[in-house]
């Protein structure tokens, strides 16, 4: 079925992006879960209050420092251009197999240090104390959450010792043997600007809204508030709503921009403004591996 989608390359700008001006933005979705949200019906002392807010810091600061798998923000930097990492790592986080992924791919040493393993090409990738201070004070570099940036470290490193893309993290493939989902997983992924196959994949996400099917899914459109002359941008599809007839009537997007809110654009505009739709699936497991090769 998708023997003619081609790994599109898009290339985006260093600007910072604002959302376009047909969305409509949920401020009530947050990736961050209920923890930190304020509940107005419960009455707190003064000292509550004070230790409510302490412990919300302290969990901040710890999200931001230490690695632990989960996704918990990673608000994209002023000037990278590496929407499309940011994007591809959001639309993992969706599904089981990209939290597995996300989780096992950073591991802490006792020297302070940090190594980044990208199973897909068999390569551990280590990022030191001093690069990662140097990273969380530089603001061309996600902030926010320890693991995007020392996944953006990593790949810009890997880049560099291997000459992908001039070295440099901004812009790249929706697809392909750069892409983070290969990195991480071995699964290059797919993409297409074509809606003879991308509207199955988004029917197919929508009638399995638990994990999207199994299905990280990202999408390029042209951002034409950014600059003189626009430049296209990645974004992580979150969902799929389908209405009664199960045809698309909407879809939930992440921008890495604003990694604690969704914004939805309906499936016209969806359609209008595409430039790519990149989708990636369940990688087969140790044992299906070990099967097929028998």
């Amino acid at each position: 079925m998708f023997n003619n989608i081609s790994a599109l390359n898009f290339n985006t700008n260093s600007t910072t992006h604002g959302l376009t001006q047909r969305a409509t933005v949920s401020e009530s979705s947050s990736i961050f879960g209920n923890d930190l949200v304020k509940d107005d019906k419960v009455k707190l002392t003064k000292e509550e209050k004070k230790a409510k807010k302490a412990a919300e810091k302290a969990e901040k600061q710890r999200i931001k420092n230490v690695p632990d798998g989960i996704i918990q923000g990673g608000k994209q930097g002023s000037s990278a251009g590496d929407c499309w990492l940011l994007a591809q790592m959001n639309s993992m986080a969706k599904t089981d197999w990209g939290r597995e992924a996300l989780k096992n791919a950073i591991t802490q040493e006792k020297d302070g240090s940090f190594t980044v393993h990208f199973k897909g090409i068999n390569k551990d990738i280590n990022i030191s104390a001093k690069e990662f201070a140097k990273g969380q004070k530089n603001s061309n570099y996600s902030s926010g959450d320890a693991d995007p940036l020392l996944l953006e470290l990593a790949v810009e490193k890997h880049f560099k010792e291997e000459n992908i893309n001039s070295g440099s993290i901004s812009g790249n493939k929706l697809a392909g043997t750069s892409s983070l989902q290969n990195l991480l997983t071995g699964k290059t992924g797919r993409s297409t600007d074509d809606e003879k196959y991308y509207e199955g994949i988004l029917k197919l996400m929508g009638k399995n809204p638990k994990d999207n099917a199994g299905i990280a899914a990202t999408y390029i459109y042209y951002d034409n508030t950014q600059g003189a002359d626009g430049t296209n941008h990645a974004v992580s599809v979150q969902q799929v709503i389908l209405d009664k007839k199960g045809e698309i009537k909407e879809v939930v997007l992440l921008d890495s921009y604003r990694p604690d809110t969704t914004y939805k654009k309906n499936y016209g505009q969806f359609v209008d403004e595409l430039k790519a739709f990149g989708f990636t699936t369940p990688p087969k497991s140790s044992s299906e591996t070990a099967k097929k090769s028998e």
